[in-house]
Order: C-alpha cells, then sequence, then structure tokens
C-alpha cells in the first residue's frame, strides 16, 4: 500500500482527474482553457437540464444575470442568484444565493430550510450540549432505576397475559356461538399458558437475571464516573477519517495515471486502465482501505474495554476505580496491536466480499430485474453474508475483550470468549438483551428531550426565533444531533456492559479471588462462589 501510495503521488495529477468538462467536451483550467478554471452550470436549477450550455469561465459570477449568458440559454425573468467557486472547479449558489436558487428550481422551501440551518446554528451547537447532558442524565436513571424497570415490565407483562386471558375465558363463558366460543376459549388457554411460562422462566432465571441487571447498573456508574471514555471513539472517529481522506487523496493522484475520457455529457471524467496489474492495484487498495477501517474498529473497542477492566479490578480499591485512557492505548499499541490487525484481516475479507458482491448483484438485478427467482436468490445471499458479518464483529468484540484481560494472542482469546459465550450462554442473552432495549429507548429519549428543549428555545430565542422560518424542521434537525450524541454515548455503554459480564465471569471462575476490588454491586454475588469453593476445598483436605 505505501509503494502504490509513493507511485500515485509521484507520477500522478490530480487536475487531470478532476478538473470538468464543458458542453463542447473541453476541460476547464487545461490546454486552451487555462484561464478559465471554473465550470458555470446556468441551467443548474432545471435538474433535466443541469449539465446543458456549461460554459468555464475566470470567476463564478456574483449574480448570475442571464442577458450575459444571451448565447448560452434564454434569459428568465426573476431568476438571479449569486455564486461562488467550490473545490476550486465549480461555480455553485454560496448561502446568499441558495434562497433564490432554489426558488428558481420551484423549490422555495428547501431554500429556506437550508438558510435556517445556516441561521440557527446556535441552536444547533446548544442541541449537541443538551444531548450530552440529557444521556449523562439517563445513566445516572439507569443506575438507579433499571433494576426497578426491569423487574415492573416483567410483571406488568405477566398480569397483562394473565387479565388477557380471563377476558378471553370471560367471553367463552358468555358467548353462544360455538365457533366463537371455541376460539375464546383456545385464546384464553394461550395467553394463559404464556402467563405461566413466562413466571416459570422468571424462577428459574432469577439469580441471572439480578446479575444481569447488576452488570448493567455498573455500566452506567462506570459511564457515570468516568466521562472521559466518551472522548476515546471520536479521537479513533477523527483518526479514521484522517486515513479515509489520506485513501481518496491517493485514489485521485492514482487514477490519474489511468486513461482519462468524458463520463457521457456529464462534466465528470472517466479512468480506464489498460494495464492488468494497475487494475489488480485498485483491488488491492480497496482491500487495504477495508483492513484498515476494521482496525480502527477493534482499536475502539480494545481501547474502551481496557479502560473498562481497569476500573472493574479497581473500583473499591484505593484508587477508587481511576482509570488511564493513555494505559489503554498503550496496551493496544505496544502489546496488541498484532492481535487488532490479526483480528480485523476478518472482518475486512467479510467486508471486501460484500462490497464485491453489492456491486454484482446490482448490475444483475438492473439486468434481471423481471426475474424474481434471481432476485431473490441475491437477496436471500445477501443476507446470509450481513449475518456473517454480525457473527465475525460480534465473535471479535468479545474476543478483544479477552485479549485486553488474559495479554493472550487473538486465537487463543477468540477460542476463549467463545467458550466463556457457551459455558454462559443465559447471562450474555440475558445482558445483550437489557442492554439493547435501555441503548435503544435510551436513543429515543435522549433525542426526544434535545428536540423538545430546542422546540422550546426556538420559540423564546428571539434573536434565533426572527431569523428561522420552519421551527419544526428545525426541531427535527436537533433531535437527528440528540439522536447522535445518545449513538455515540450508549455504544460505550454497551461495549462497557459486555466487558463487566466477561470480567465477573473470569473473576467468577477462578472464586472470585481475583477481583477483590469489584463494583460492591457485583460483590455480593460472589459470596455463594466463595462459599462452595470454600466446601469443596474442605472436602479435597479432609480426603
Amino acid at each position: 500500500m505505501v509503494w502504490l501510495t509513493a507511485y500515485a503521488f509521484s507520477s500522478g495529477n490530480p487536475v487531470h482527474i478532476l478538473a470538468p468538462y464543458n458542453s463542447e467536451g473541453k476541460r476547464c483550467g487545461l490546454n486552451e482553457l487555462t484561464s478559465r478554471p471554473y465550470l458555470f452550470m446556468p441551467n443548474l436549477h432545471i435538474p433535466t437540464k443541469i449539465f446543458q450550455n456549461t460554459k468555464c469561465v475566470d470567476k463564478c459570477p456574483d449574480i448570475v444575470a442571464y442577458a450575459y449568458f444571451a448565447n448560452v440559454t434564454a434569459p428568465q425573468d426573476g431568476i438571479s442568484y449569486s455564486t461562488k467557486p467550490y473545490f476550486e472547479l465549480y461555480c455553485l449558489p454560496n448561502f446568499e444565493g441558495v434562497k433564490e436558487f432554489f426558488l428558481a428550481a420551484g423549490m422555495k422551501m428547501v431554500g429556506e430550510y437550508i438558510l435556517d440551518l445556516y441561521n440557527g446554528w446556535k441552536v444547533l451547537v446548544a442541541a449537541a450540549v443538551f444531548g450530552f447532558v440529557f444521556s449523562l442524565f439517563y445513566m445516572i436513571f439507569l443506575k438507579c432505576c433499571a433494576r426497578v424497570l426491569i423487574w415492573v415490565t416483567v410483571l406488568a407483562a405477566i398480569v397483562l397475559l394473565a387479565v388477557l386471558g380471563f377476558l378471553f375465558f370471560w367471553n367463552y363463558r358468555n358467548e353462544a356461538d360455538e365457533d366463537f366460543k371455541l376460539l375464546y376459549k383456545v385464546l384464553a388457554i394461550v395467553f394463559w399458558s404464556l402467563s405461566g411460562i413466562v413466571a416459570l422462566v422468571l424462577l428459574c432465571l432469577y439469580g441471572d437475571i439480578q446479575m444481569s441487571l447488576s452488570v448493567v447498573e455498573s455500566a452506567a456508574s462506570f459511564m457515570f464516573t468516568n466521562c472521559g471514555v466518551i472522548f476515546i471513539p471520536i479521537v479513533i472517529n477523527i483518526l479514521t477519517a484522517c486515513f479515509v481522506l489520506y485513501w481518496i487523496a491517493a485514489l485521485v493522484y492514482f487514477l490519474s495515471t489511468g486513461e482519462i475520457s468524458q463520463w457521457g455529457s456529464t462534466p465528470f471524467a472517466t479512468v480506464s486502465f489498460t494495464d492488468a496489474l494497475f487494475r489488480n492495484s485498485f483491488i488491492y487498495q480497496l482491500f487495504a482501505l477495508f483492513w484498515v477501517w476494521a482496525f480502527f474498529i477493534g482499536l475502539n473497542q480494545f481501547v474502551l474495554s481496557a479502560t473498562v477492566i481497569q476500573w472493574y479490578f479497581t473500583a473499591n480499591s484505593d484508587t477508587k476505580g481511576n482509570i488511564s485512557i493513555a494505559k489503554s492505548f498503550c496496551w493496544a499499541l505496544f502489546y496488541h496491536i498484532g492481535s487488532l490487525a490479526f483480528g480485523s484481516i476478518f472482518l475486512a475479507i467479510i467486508m471486501f466480499i460484500r462490497f464485491v458482491f453489492e456491486y454484482m448483484r446490482r448490475k444483475v438485478m438492473k439486468a434481471e430485474r423481471h426475474n424474481a427467482l434471481m432476485r431473490c436468490l441475491l437477496s436471500c445471499f445477501s443476507c446470509c453474508l450481513k449475518c456473517i458479518g454480525e457473527c465475525i464483529l460480534f465473535l471479535t468484540k468479545n474476543a478483544y475483550v479477552q485479549v485486553a484481560i488474559r495479554s493472550t494472542c487473538f486465537c487463543c482469546a477468540a477460542k476463549e470468549a467463545f467458550r466463556l459465550i457457551i459455558r454462559n450462554a443465559t447471562r450474555f442473552a440475558l445482558v445483550n438483551a437489557f442492554s439493547g432495549v435501555f441503548v435503544f429507548f435510551g436513543k429515543c429519549a435522549v433525542g426526544a428531550g434535545t428536540a423538545f428543549f430546542c422546540w422550546m428555545l426556538l420559540n423564546s430565542w428571539s434573536e434565533v426565533r426572527d431569523n428561522v422560518y420552519a421551527p419544526s424542521v428545525m426541531t427535527i434537525v436537533c433531535f437527528a444531533i440528540g439522536y447522535l450524541v445518545a449513538v455515540l454515548l450508549l455504544t460505550v455503554y454497551d461495549i462497557a456492559s459486555n466487558t463487566i459480564l466477561q470480567c465477573f465471569l473470569i473473576d467468577e471462575e477462578t472464586s472470585g479471588h481475583g477481583g477483590r476490588n469489584r463494583p460492591r454491586c457485583l460483590d455480593n454475588f460472589m459470596t455463594e462462589v466463595r462459599n462452595s469453593f470454600i466446601a469443596v476445598d474442605k472436602r479435597e483436605r479432609l480426603s
């Protein structure tokens, strides 16, 4: 990958592929049009004629006066908007000209919505702050009320099923029609059976449910007392974005070394390579993108898990669960970078296979649009690949936790993680179910709370209220911002729940001696384990 990038930057020229074509097939900024680097599209407001009558200009017009371009398109009264160069290539409407442009395109409201986002940027910043604050309050709520909420919900479900069964039984007793009478009888038996099954499962899994709820509460406590962990995915996402930008730049330089021609009647260029080596090099570059992307995903999961592990085994020590994010990064980059790279290649392979398959599937489905059987088979195979990808992602996530706990290679960690999941399938299912439910409702609650407060702000803050055309659209955008902030925070919470569960299970299997400073809410579950190990040890000594 380094060699290809070096070759691309030394031999390529991005201007050759980025320079736009005008309607005459000439390239702006090249050859005889060197002094005219910008492409102006006078019919930009007409979707069916966007690329017609385009011209290369030396500067983007401040006001699009159609009389000036009389030889390009017919003048239209009342249509004028200011433009500016974007990417130093295209003349597009600036913020002052957005409203006029969409008015000319017959989409006046779209232009007003975009201006609302520009004029109400302070409210959007406030939405991000509200989302973060509400997410922290949601962590407090989970820490204090998660157990009560789950038990009340489960008991209410049992009672509701029983009441529904009683109502159907009542209708059965008072129904004269024999057909409906049989139906009501069957429904009553079904709902009573469901109520009994749920109650029986509740009794059989009472201990595991209590333990799972303690794990959920511990994860919420970790998030609330260590808010700094929210910056881990932010930093890693920034690094991922920087790499993607670097990869795109290298790709542009690399493509500029091929044979460039105009793509139909559009202003864009297309590239072809006669040498098979260059075509294969592109495939290699694409796989490298997926591999590094998967590596950053694994790095995020490992660093978060390592941070949670530090907190779990010191929660009740003299340090009171103090954590070091820098130490987690050091563990990842200096001791386990090989395990992360090896584990991420499996995810990269399935991502690459899915990408190639989806590309081929779209081609085939476009050609076989009337072949229902072919479309069904391709869709089923696509779902199977997605399922395989989710399984690999789940296994690698748990394997990284084992790498952080046991400091072993990836293969050994994956084997231990798989065995641990098999031995404690019920507990993993309960923790993942509770965590998933709380994450889902948390996203919706934080998004709704953020939208509500932003709506109040839009209606009470005169500076913003007088410049916003559609507060409802701004409220929807604020909901999306709050939702995304909650996704960022609650994704960390989900990883924390899974890591704490694995720490507890390993702690339990070692008779509780490894985690003497574990969180208090989980310490009670170790009493019975320690007593059983002591009893076994005494019997072995007596024998």
